[in-house]
């Protein structure tokens, strides 16, 4: 028999921890179960910011992408040997820092 991925849990709180947690819910746009359950895993509500701090971090990440696939297809449109070797500098640059921010999104992620 298949064993269920989550289970029920009934709880009695006090009418105070429970306004505090719909309210924490609402500010973090999560299920109210979905917020106790990240208080009984981690011992701490949920933080609002490091989701925001990845999201900010993945778009700059997207950014660079662009920018490096525009120096890519301008590298290969151009015949200028010294500006190519600048522009593969450059490159070699964005794709350094697209690992940097890729890392530090795991570093953020709970």
């Amino acid at each position: 028999m298949k064993k269920p991925k989550r289970l029920q849990i009934i709880t009695y709180v006090s009418p105070e921890l429970h306004e505090r947690i719909t309210c924490h819910a609402k500010r973090t746009n999560l299920s109210v179960s979905r917020v106790a359950e990240r208080v009984l895993e981690s011992g701490k509500y949920p933080d609002v910011s490091n989701a925001q701090a990845i999201q900010d971090l993945l778009a700059v990440n997207a950014d660079q992408a662009r920018l490096g696939n525009l120096l890519l297809k301008a590298i290969n449109e151009t015949a200028d040997g010294h500006l190519v070797r600048q522009m593969q500098s450059i490159l070699k640059d964005v794709r350094k820092t697209q690992t940097e921010i890729k890392a530090r999104v795991a570093r953020i992620r709970p």
